[in-house]
């Protein structure tokens, strides 16, 4: 009986945890990634999953991805950066934990490659 009662738990659990990741990601969308709020992009962490599972980012050319995506935070020599969390110090500017999209550039302006960098 004991262990039904445990079973039963550790199920609802699961799937109350696997529920709440569901809600969290969200299709990707160029009105909200674009979105800013104070220093905040509120829709690009829970949209970031989908756009790197769903669009074919490798070989398209660089206004495509300023299409897509829009300008990015940072450009330095062939690599776009989009900022897409930054968590600070409580009651500070410094930054404590930092995710990006980065996006490679070959020398005709096509995308190489693209990851997360945290």
């Amino acid at each position: 009986m004991q262990v039904r009662k445990l079973l039963v738990i550790f199920l609802l659990c699961f799937v109350g945890c696997k529920s709440k990741n569901i809600q969290q990601n969200e299709k990707f969308d160029r009105i909200k990634w674009a979105t800013k709020l104070d220093r905040e992009y509120p829709y690009r962490d829970k949209m970031l999953t989908d756009l790197m599972t769903n669009y074919e980012l490798h070989g398209i050319k660089k206004d495509s991805v300023l299409n897509l995506l829009g300008s990015p935070n940072r450009i330095d020599n062939d690599h776009l950066f989009y900022l897409v969390v930054q968590k600070y110090l409580p009651n500070t500017f410094f930054p404590l934990h930092t995710k990006t999209l980065v996006i490679k550039l070959t020398k005709d302006s096509t995308v190489e490659w693209r990851k997360i960098h945290e």
